[in-house]
């Protein structure tokens, strides 16, 4: 009798547990999960933030959209996104992404940022220590000036020109080397940006050529010590900068992410490509990154353009594109844009570099988008929506579960170690963030080129925390649904 009354009281508060209706129900897609591998037609039942039901029986909801037809999987995550506002997030969620890092250089006054972004932004966001920055910031001479350009962003934000001045700062100090005690208040720096909510260093050291050997081998060590991941962009072009990043992570025991290997590898993706497999296998936490275009983007001003580029690279000034213009560069006009400073488009890479990148195991897929500009680079609108378009359906370089790994649980579980709040993310299960991307395989496709940003196609719906951001491959227009992703020792 009592185990015949426990039945039915276990019974009875099941049945009322079960939710009457949804708040969103995304009917007959096709479901795809790149952790499970699961992939079938059901039903996905959403409550305020959260997947609370994926079933294929009939789900009863206030607002029930038909997804026949479509993919519906987790949202786009994108671990190197450097157009960190809303008029470049707005393309980015046409192209399917719900998360964009900075991450490759990190963010300079970071808590100021995640406060001043959250509740704020479209898509969920966040940031890496600044290592470039803070190296600055700790150089006796630079200290009044750093001082300065903080009140006034404080003050007028982060669309003030004061971020052009400190960018010019960064400029000017990166040709120099730091002392013993300079390193050591780099140090205290980096530990109250943890505290802050960084998720790991950014370590863009192919910009600062004064930073020793032995500076960057002591910020792995701390990365190390606080089991925090780096990000580097590594020094230089080739392989020599790989391997030493690798050797630096080995050594140090620190996790490591190699941004865009497509660029820095240049003619030896194939080889770089392969040792991160091999490290990989050897149990070390090593991973990279790739985005499918064949020119990269930077500002004409870095350290990459001093003397013995054209060698360096491979190219010649008529492979330079300015973005502002359009224009193909020569000597006349390289001198003059590289003293004025601003961006330039780089034409320096071949088809099959981007094809061994986007369809090899290990690479997940990553925009590099720059800041919001209209002739800014292609990668900023169109990074997703190309590898699903052009390398998956026309050119079948890999299958769609695998490009929806590169997108999704790859970049999560690169970042779970350091920010708890990305395990619910990278997901299409119960419980998960309902951080969702809903798109027509047989149609979507990039459409931003080097004359322009434009949207991308064949992008439906995207969900951010359970609000849609597009509806009906358009922008949904005053929603800001995202939030901010914080690492494990934010205070």
């Amino acid at each position: 009798m009592k185990k015949f009354l426990l039945f039915i009281c276990v019974l009875f508060s099941t049945a009322v547990a079960q939710p009457s209706g949804y708040d969103i129900v995304l009917k007959g897609g096709r479901v795809m999960d790149p952790e499970t591998n699961f992939d079938d037609v059901r039903n996905v039942g959403i409550n305020g933030d959260r997947i609370v039901e994926i079933s294929s029986s009939e789900l009863k909801g206030d607002k029930i959209i038909d997804v026949s037809g479509l993919v519906v999987s987790p949202g786009f995550i994108d671990l190197h996104a450097h157009g960190q506002t809303n008029d470049a997030h707005r393309y980015q969620v046409r192209d399917g992404v719900t998360t964009a890092l900075e991450l490759e250089g990190g963010v300079t006054f970071l808590r100021e940022w995640i406060t001043g972004k959250t509740g704020k932004t479209i898509v969920n966001f966040g940031a890496t220590i600044p290592h470039g920055s803070l190296r600055t910031m700790a150089m006796d001479k630079y200290q009044k000036d750093v001082r300065k350009i903080q009140k006034t962003l404080n003050q007028e934000g982060f669309d003030s020109p004061k971020v052009e001045e400190m960018m010019a700062l960064l400029g000017k100090s990166s040709y120099e080397s730091l002392s013993n005690a300079e390193m050591e208040k780099t140090n205290e720096l980096m530990l109250q940006y943890l505290e802050d909510g960084a998720l790991g260093i950014g370590i863009p050291v192919g910009y600062y050529p004064g930073a020793t050997a032995g500076e960057i081998f002591s910020v792995y060590k701390f990365a190390a010590e606080r089991e925090v991941p780096v990000y580097s962009h590594t020094r230089g072009f080739g392989l020599a900068g790989i391997q030493e990043a690798i050797a630096d992570a080995t050594t140090s025991g620190a996790s490591l992410h190699i941004v865009h290997a497509n660029s820095l590898s240049l003619g030896e993706i194939e080889t770089t490509l392969n040792i991160v497999s091999s490290a990989q296998k050897n149990g070390l936490d090593i991973t990279t990154e790739v985005y499918p275009y064949t020119a990269a983007s930077t500002s004409l001003q870095s350290a990459i353009f001093d003397e013995g580029w054209q060698n360096l690279l491979s190219i010649t000034y008529k492979d330079l594109q300015w973005e502002a213009t359009g224009e193909r560069l020569n000597k006349k006009t390289f001198n003059r844009y590289r003293k004025e400073g601003g961006t330039v488009i780089i034409h320096m890479m071949k088809s099959d570099w981007i094809m061994k990148g986007v369809s090899h195991p290990v690479t997940m897929i990553a925009s590099d988008g720059m800041p919001y500009a209209t002739g800014a680079h292609p990668r900023t609108a169109g990074t997703f929506s190309r590898v699903l378009g052009k390398y998956v359906r026309e050119d079948q370089a890999l299958d769609l579960m695998k490009a929806l790994k590169k997108m999704t649980i790859m970049p999560a579980k690169r970042l779970t170690g350091a920010a708890p709040g990305m395990r619910n993310k990278g997901r299409m299960q119960v419980g998960s963030d309902a951080d969702i991307t809903v798109f027509n395989p047989k149609t979507v496709i990039d459409k931003a080129d080097f004359k322009g940003l434009k949207f991308s196609e064949g992008i439906e719906y995207v969900l951010v925390n359970g609000t849609f951001v597009v509806s009906e491959g358009n922008n949904v227009e005053n929603v800001f649904p995202g939030r901010p992703i914080l690492g494990k020792y934010r205070k």
